[in-house]
């Protein structure tokens, strides 16, 4: 979670206890009345579900998404809602989480009780269900019942996202189906059908005990860590991108750090636009190589010309977004949607754009977005004809102008998210700091250089 606004922190702080006082309540509750059970068999169970737990969340992956990591600890979390009593499988999840988030992590309290509290509130749910559709947890036989596993493990998946979502909303001045939308959005699919794996490390465990944990374990980790080394690829991958639009815009101190900046922007647009988390990633990817075509040597005298460009000039500058794409199309990966919203970053809404005239959605959504990161940060930051322009002027801009040269649901989203507002103010300032201001000119901020 983003540092809450102003204002907000109470009402944070409040849901917090709310959520940790609701998790106290709930393992009380569990805890009432429950017979003590030291078998040997389950207290193998109840370590060895521990300890598939802490390696799960010790070994969790990046998904450099925010803060979001990619961890299977639901799977010991959830196969303990099938082996043993809810206040020893909320207990498990609350210990594991605990342990990792305060001693590994050194998250910070508040965020370590609410992770905690939230796992425990999600398994105690998840323990409810399985209940009221018949389960019985034991160690000694499991019986296969879709409807209380499956149930088990969507109310798990949804309590955990309700409650993480609420927080973020209240964090960030979302509203709630934004924040929602934005941490779980693409996570939906995914924990459908994973819901089968937890009941199959329950099934394992009461035919084969310790036999079996490890019989699935192993490979659950060998295909984790298959699956950390692609996204490290993957990272190296773009941070060679980023170097390589670094090194395009070092050659003018005006434009230095754009093509970050738009990434950035473009990817908080997009995840408050609801898309996917994989087409998040190709929206930041495709705005941070937009600009890639600048690199010939025939676009430099028009990017430092002070003054209004002539016709010819402003035909020839037009021409980098195909440039940009076709250099974009040279590495197969990045040929389709991402190549797409490189070429289509300069079509207006209203078919007045370039290259092609594209209209209105016909527009990749992409490509929508990057127009408007783009001119975010256009108008911004200092350019040779202008200084940077206050951000409320820029919101009168793009309001003036949606429905003609922007898309005009990303352009309300725009000016009503705080998250934008907060970080073109961040990244606009260093922007501004970093190089001369130029004198003032009278030139249209809509005119063919502000978007460029």
């Amino acid at each position: 979670m983003q540092p809450p606004l102003p204002g907000r922190p109470r009402l944070l702080v409040f849901y917090v206890a709310i959520v940790v006082v609701g998790a106290v309540g709930a393992l009380v509750i569990a805890a009432w009345g429950q017979s003590w059970q030291s078998s040997t068999v389950f207290a193998n169970g109840v370590f060895a579900m521990l300890g598939i737990g802490i390696a799960a969340e010790l070994s969790s992956v990046s998904l450099h998404v925010g803060s979001s990591i990619l961890s299977i600890a639901f799977i010991p979390f959830l196969a303990g809602t099938f082996l043993f009593p809810p206040i020893w499988a909320m207990s498990l999840a609350g210990v594991t989480v605990l342990t990792v988030e305060a001693l590994f992590r050194k998250k910070p309290w508040i965020k370590a009780i609410f992770n905690t509290s939230k796992e425990v509130l999600a398994v105690g749910l998840a323990c409810s269900v399985y209940h009221v559709f018949g389960g019985e947890p034991s160690v000694q036989h499991f019986e296969v019942m879709p409807g209380a596993i499956l149930g088990a493990g969507l109310i798990y998946s949804a309590g955990n996202s309700l409650t993480v979502s609420f927080a973020v909303s209240l964090s960030e001045g979302l509203d709630f189906r934004q924040a929602w939308l934005r941490v779980y959005g693409g996570s939906v699919l995914y924990d459908l059908f994973a819901t089968p794996v937890p009941a199959l490390l329950a099934y394992l465990y009461t035919r084969w005990q310790l036999g079996g944990v490890v019989a699935l374990a192993v490979p659950l980790f060998v295909v984790r860590h298959i699956y950390s080394m692609n996204l490290q690829l993957e990272q190296a991958n773009r941070d060679l991108l980023e170097l390589m639009v670094k090194a395009i815009e070092a050659r003018d101190p005006y434009t230095s750090g754009h093509s970050q900046r738009v990434s950035q922007y473009a990817k908080v647009l997009a995840k408050e636009a609801g898309l996917s988390w994989k087409h998040v990633e190709q929206v930041t990817t495709a705005a941070l190589l937009h600009d890639v075509g600048k690199i010939y040597e025939e676009y430099a005298p028009l990017l430092r010309k002070e003054g209004r460009l002539t016709p010819d000039e402003r035909k020839l500058l037009e021409s980098h977004p195909s440039k940009s794409a076709e250099l974009v199309t040279t590495i197969s990966k990045l040929r389709g949607p991402i190549a797409d919203a490189v070429r289509y970053h300069h079509e207006n809404f209203d078919g007045s754009g370039y290259p092609d005239g594209m209209v209105g959605e016909s527009i990749p959504i992409a490509a929508r977005i990057i127009m408007l990161a783009d001119t975010l940060d256009a108008m911004t930051t200092n350019r040779p004809y202008r200084r940077a322009l206050p951000f409320e002027r820029v919101i009168d801009e793009i309001r003036k102008y949606s429905g003609r040269q922007f898309d005009p649901r990303l352009s309300e989203i725009v000016i009503r998210s705080p998250a934008i507002r907060r970080l073109v103010g961040a990244t606009s300032q260093v922007a501004v700091q970093a190089i001369p201001a130029p004198l003032d000119r009278a030139v249209s901020v809509h005119s063919e250089r502000a978007v460029v």
